[in-house]
């Protein structure tokens, strides 16, 4: 066992004592536990608890809306996906929640270690937690642990009117898990493929009597292999929570998450001949490591500290503020096939070699003050905020030499080829935002009609600090707005048409002989659609036609006189449909677009214009459970529309069995186990693999 990974395993044991000196006798946290009752019974229970049944999340208040309205009540595309849900389907990412979203495009680059990828609506999205931007810049971080959280949340479409500089497609928001009143908690074991061992705990109760000291703790400790030869994915989460409410008026809630995992890139950027089609030996398989084992490494860390504060005024109003301030940082040393390559004879093909050091320093903070009165004959939910972002990002060390790594044979690869004295490493420019914005949103309801409105102002500075040389600044004011009229009839149907706009700044120049900075990128967005839920709350479906213009995007590729912003079209239909029969649950997705380069009118790249997504899920008698689903994902192409990668269709399956306190099961994701292709670069150039089958099994003790 690496040395590394032995204060892991320490914590590990931490994370045991810790579980049982917090934990007393309670009511089970998860839907899916059952004692001597039937466990379809104890969902019912929590429905009823909660204003939804099951998957259908129609009654949830989404926090990435920002307003405390359901999501059946508000005329924009909202969706939640919560711990049941991602426990179900076995997801170990953010990426993983995705998969049976409607809109959403997640893994569209495939099987990777660094990052969780996905479209919205055919356009990059903002990653968010408890609404706060997370994500600047790229490879810096750690990505946030599903297990962290208590929900996944997806608003698509433009949504600056809330956020600021936010991207086209919409926002990915991540809502943490925090300290409950109610004493309970559960140890979770896991193993699986490709020798994967993981151990977490989440426990959280009262610390007094009176209720006015609360905690939480969660933690997993993780050691495993991955797909590709060579590439671990070892980490640890944790994250304690404190809570005090010095009255039934105010609640302060302080959440530190500290963050790290150890391994190497999982992307190898293989040549086109060999992966999407064969080359002189037939196929590159999905496990090939192309870079040296022993130093290539990607190790990345962080450090957030969250503090929100809740002042409730009077019956109907309150005032809310959530800061940030997060520390992170990557080491990458890595080996990839040149790009473009194509294997000789023999297989063999140059090596890139490269590394840098990523940090980045970020301090955010979001202030709202909300309240509901009557006007006449209408009813008012009132959002007023302020909030303000300040994050910078470095990158040092960076080294990144074509050919520099030395030859290898692609398809019978001989390590030991180390070539340090290539690299050249160098300091990269700093890149700095700072944000200010205001927004005002009105939630009407006039009897069954509701017009939701809001207004925004935007100050954004974005730097880009040079090494030699001036600085590079884009010093813009925005505004933008959203609208949207939704009709309700009795019997559950409700219509609704919408308008929303969004602007992006970009950092950088546009690399001519008199530079000058990019222009943002801004866009807007149409949408009509509808919600449906039944009067029981067994069956919902909402469909959405929407319509986004983009201009001044950055373009795909480089031209002679230097980057390019162009336009682009993205126009499609979006369907989810939810039904509960007792026992049976179904989620339905389905997602059309057309995504289009407004100046060439090609289809843009790394996007799946097609997807349908089917899940189920069954109880059957008192312990078991069993779960099935398939994804749909349709064809991508690269640059310039080449070259084609063709559809794929994937099956994911889940049994699970509960006994008393004690909770079993076994998922499995791509149960055929196909070996694809998920994208590539352009013609003649690098693709990448999704993932191949994984099976976890787990075990819950839930107290």
């Amino acid at each position: 066992m690496p040395d590394g990974f032995q204060g892991k395993h320490r914590l590990a044991s931490a994370i045991i004592i810790a579980s049982h000196a917090l934990a007393t006798p309670a009511i089970a946290q998860s839907t899916a536990r059952a004692d001597d009752d039937v466990a379809l019974d104890t969902v019912q229970v929590t429905a009823e608890a909660s204003g939804v049944y099951g998957y259908i999340d129609a009654e949830r208040e989404a926090g990435v809306g920002k307003l405390a309205v359901p999501i059946a009540e508000q005329p924009f595309s909202m969706s939640v996906i919560d711990q049941e849900f991602i426990q179900d389907t076995g997801a170990k990412s953010i990426q993983d929640t995705l998969l049976y979203t409607p809109g959403v495009h997640a893994g569209n680059f495939g099987f990777d270690t660094r990052t969780d990828s996905a479209k919205v609506r055919g356009l990059d999205a903002g990653r968010y937690l408890d609404g706060l931007r997370q994500v600047y810049g790229s490879y810096n971080t750690v990505r946030t642990n599903p297990y962290a959280l208590e929900s996944v949340e997806v608003l698509r479409g433009p949504s600056s009117m809330l956020y600021g500089q936010a991207d086209l497609g919409g926002i990915i928001n991540g809502v943490s898990k925090l300290p409950q009143a109610e004493q309970r908690g559960e140890v979770w074991a896991q193993v699986g493929s490709f020798d994967r061992q993981q151990l977490a705990v989440d426990v959280t109760g009262a610390a007094d009597e009176e209720g006015q000291f609360l905690y939480r703790l969660v933690a997993l400790a993780r050691d495993s292999g991955t797909q590709v030869d060579h590439v671990d994915d070892d980490g640890y989460l944790l994250a304690p929570s404190f809570t005090w409410r010095p009255s039934d008026e105010t609640q302060l809630t302080l959440l530190i998450n500290r963050q790290e995992n150890k391994g190497q890139v999982s992307a190898q950027f293989l040549p086109q001949i060999g992966t999407l089609e064969p080359g002189s030996q037939g196929f590159i398989g999905s496990q090939r490591f192309v870079g040296e084992p022993g130093w290539d490494r990607y190790d990345r860390e962080k450090t957030e500290t969250t503090l929100f504060f809740d002042q409730t005024l009077t019956d109907d109003w309150a005032f809310s503020a959530t800061a940030r301030y997060t520390e992170s940082s990557t080491e990458t040393r890595e080996h990839w096939v040149d790009i473009p390559s194509v294997p000789g004879p023999n297989g063999e093909v140059n090596r890139t070699i490269f590394t840098a050091d990523n940090q980045t320093r970020i301090l955010n903070l979001d202030a709202r003050l909300m309240g509901s009165f009557s006007l006449g004959a209408t009813e008012h939910t009132l959002l007023a905020g302020i909030d303000r972002q300040d994050a910078r990002w470095s990158e040092d060390n960076y080294s990144s030499v074509a050919g520099g790594g030395g030859p290898i044979n692609i398809y019978d690869p001989r390590y030991g080829n180390l070539r340090l004295d290539a690299l050249d490493p160098r300091d990269r420019p700093d890149n700095d935002i700072e944000q200010v914005g205001v927004y005002l949103a009105d939630h009407v309801e006039f009897g069954p009609v509701v017009l939701s409105a809001g207004l925004r102002r935007d100050w954004a500075e974005n730097r880009t600090l040079a090494v030699d040389g001036p600085d590079t600044v884009s010093d813009e004011a925005q505004t933008t707005g959203r609208l949207g009229l939704m009709y309700r009839f009795e019997n559950g149907f409700s219509p609704y048409v919408s308008y929303s706009e969004a602007f992006a700044m970009n950092l950088g120049s546009d690399g001519t002989d008199d530079p000058s900075p990019l222009k943002p990128t801004t866009g807007d967005q149409n949408e009509v659609g509808f919600k449906y839920v039944s009067p029981d709350q067994t069956l919902a479906v909402s469909a959405a036609y929407f319509d986004i213009t983009q201009e001044n995007r950055i373009s795909d590729g480089l031209t002679p006189g230097g980057v390019q912003q162009v336009g682009a079209q993205v126009d499609g239909f979006e369907l989810q449909v939810n039904k509960r029969w007792h026992s049976f649950e179904t989620q339905l997705a389905y997602t059309h677009l057309d995504a289009t380069n407004a100046a060439t009118g090609l289809r843009l790249p790394f996007v799946a214009e097609e997807q349908v997504s089917w899940w189920n899920r069954l109880y059957m008698g008192t312990n078991w459970r069993v779960g099935a689903g398939v994804r749909y994902v349709g064809d991508t192409v690269g640059a310039t529309e080449a070259p084609v990668v063709p559809s794929s269709t994937l099956y994911d399956a889940m049994v699970g069995y509960t006994l008393a306190d004690w909770d079993f099961s076994v998922d499995i994701k791509n149960f055929t186990d196909e070996e694809y292709v998920s994208w590539c670069r352009y013609d003649g150039g690098d693709c990448g693999y999704g993932d191949r089958r994984s099976v976890t099994a787990n075990v819950r003790y839930q107290f």
